[in-house]
């Protein structure tokens, strides 16, 4: 099973990915992006958590929901040089129900194979969005500790910093004693902001395979077994023995670069963020 990727910019509306959505960014599947026609609309699982919380359990006694929480609070803490910690009234799953046929299904369009060409043209790679992991009323406090920006405190405001550019998350600025706020010391101010609503913080993806091949060169049975068409721009070949056919399927890893974190929850699903 391939990891599920933590967004670069933490928080996104649930308007802004889909389900079966072809990407061709791990980190901004907002952008660049192709929705297959879907007839009928793919079938959706979903599983909640609640008591989205690690500041309540130990770390010896934390369930999955915490665990994930306070693996999401060190990789923000990390990519934002701050000390950020999230909790959330509850977490859910999407899964996209069997996703190999959906694809075969998905990749009939004309639409979406004219789609798949051009990109793999301009030399990218394609994605399929299988899974995203939402938080409800996530809650962001920053530590700030007295201490100066260059030592901990986040030069500009934690919404900009967790949110893409474009895109409206609509952070609120909340005072909660019992979490700390303005205190004597300033050793235990905090800075705290909630993201109302469901939010996607996380996403899974399969990645496309493809390849061109000779329909002379290929038997009818192994033909049946692809799934393929005919190169849109066939014409360009029909005076040679080129490769005039494209296959295409999911595999089911993703090779992922970089330095990266990681989360194993109990369930066994693995998530990655950026170091």
């Amino acid at each position: 099973m391939s990891p599920s990727i933590l967004l670069s910019q933490f928080l996104l509306p649930l308007s802004a990915v889909s389900l079966g959505r072809f990407v061709i960014s791990l980190n901004d599947p907002h952008q660049d992006f192709h929705d297959p026609l879907r007839n009928p609309d793919p079938e959706v699982a979903e599983r909640v958590q609640t008591q989205y919380d690690s500041i309540r359990h130990s770390v010896k006694h934390q369930n999955e929901a915490s665990q994930l929480t306070t693996f999401l609070s060190s990789s923000f803490s990390k990519r934002l040089k701050a000390s950020i910690q999230i909790t959330a009234d509850q977490a859910k799953t999407y899964y996209l129900n069997n996703a190999g046929q959906w694809f075969r299904n998905a990749v009939q369009s004309e639409e979406t194979q004219k789609w798949i060409e051009r990109t793999i043209d301009e030399g990218e790679d394609i994605y399929v969005v299988v899974a995203y992991h939402t938080l409800f009323d996530a809650r962001i406090i920053e530590q700030l500790g007295g201490q100066s920006t260059a030592s901990g405190n986040l030069a500009i405001p934690v919404p900009t910093a967790l949110t893409v550019p474009g895109i409206v998350v609509p952070f609120a600025n909340i005072a909660d004693p019992m979490l700390g706020g303005f205190r004597d010391h300033t050793e235990d101010e905090q800075r705290q902001f909630i993201a109302p609503g469901e939010q996607i913080f996380a996403v899974q993806y399969r990645k496309v395979r493809w390849n061109w091949f000779a329909s002379n060169k290929v038997d009818k049975m192994t033909l049946a077994k692809k799934t393929w068409w005919e190169r849109y721009d066939r014409p360009r070949y029909l005076h040679s023995e080129s490769e005039d056919m494209i296959g295409v399927e999911l595999e089911d890893e993703i090779a992922l670069e970089g330095d990266r974190d990681e989360c194993i929850t109990e369930s066994g699903e693995v998530f990655v963020s950026a170091v």
